[in-house]
């Protein structure tokens, strides 16, 4: 209970950042150029130095087997979760059931689930957590394509490889394995680069959220259908899963944070590039963010 209780005073918080990030948008003061160096700021520099910054621990066999196991919970859950959201949404010609698996399959881990872990577990539930993130990004590059393109045609292992946060875990992980402390000043630097992290990226979500037509949302059904799999079924799947797996406290709590977040922001951006419906996408983001609000909590509660 006293988890549930500071990850809801953290999702306020972050909530209230969010309404910072659409209120500057609003008022014009975040126009569509500067978001995308804001987001690219996040994605190239502030979330590898998130990783690298939260993987600066003495090696133990302890986190070692603690990190194995968040990376084969974070396969599994992913793979479960991809067959009971392609079961649930029937092919149709408007092709918007790719935006729905999308969405449902593919949680908010990085812009949501992060700041969340660092404020409710520290940088212990970074550390796990970034494991959920990093088969996210490996799940999202080749089976989420997949899904928006409708073939492999896009498919880019090379891309992938070329991720920034793929290779901000590959760094943060070797140094981690090697026993490498980076020097005082360089690690002081990287530290306050993380710091970053919480403010921009809920900035960054607010100012999407500003372009979303809420009143068109709350009355889409389909909306809440993608938003109740991604915010309760799945998140339950989790919880059990963690009990069948035996996952000791520190880890199960980091995965289930990161697997209980809403839609993950790249929804909308993927489906704008392959000119699917969009906005639908941003319902959905905006619609399952607000909820979470009172999901996150009510789930962590579980265990």
């Amino acid at each position: 209970m006293e988890l549930s209780s500071i990850v809801f005073t953290q999702v306020l918080i972050i909530f209230v950042l969010l309404i910072l990030g659409v209120v500057l948008t609003k008022i014009g003061m975040i126009k569509d150029s500067g978001l995308k160096q804001i987001t690219d700021i996040l994605l190239y520099a502030v979330t590898p130095c998130l990783v690298v910054n939260a993987y600066q621990k003495d090696f133990s066999k302890e986190l070692a087997s603690g990190l194995l196991a968040s990376v084969a919970f974070s396969v599994l859950f992913h793979i479960i979760s991809i067959l009971i959201c392609t079961v649930c949404f029937k092919r149709e010609e408007t092709k918007r059931y790719r935006v729905s698996i999308f969405s449902s399959v593919y949680s908010n881990c990085g812009y949501m689930a992060i700041p969340l872990l660092t404020a409710a577990l520290g940088s212990d539930g970074v550390f796990y957590g970034s494991a959920y993130l990093a088969v996210f990004t490996v799940f999202y590059w080749t089976h989420g394509i997949c899904v928006y393109k409708g073939d492999m045609s896009e498919l880019s292992f090379k891309k992938l490889l070329k991720n920034p946060g793929l290779i901000g875990t590959f760094i943060a992980l070797l140094l981690f394995l090697l026993g490498i402390k980076l020097p005082y000043v360089i690690g002081e630097s990287v530290k306050h680069m993380a710091n970053l992290n919480t403010p921009l990226a809920m900035i960054v979500m607010g100012a999407y959220l500003a372009k979303t037509d809420f009143k068109k949302a709350l009355t889409n059904i389909s909306v809440y259908i993608v938003s109740i799999l991604r915010l309760i079924v799945l998140p339950i799947v989790a919880v059990l899963m963690i009990k069948v797996m035996g996952l000791s406290d520190i880890v199960a709590k980091s995965v289930l944070i990161t697997a209980a977040c809403p839609t993950a922001a790249v929804t909308t951006l993927l489906a704008a590039k392959y000119n699917l419906d969009a906005s639908y996408s941003a319902e959905i983001v905006a619609v399952s963010t607000v909820f979470s609000i009172i999901t996150i909590p009510l789930v962590l509660m579980l265990i």
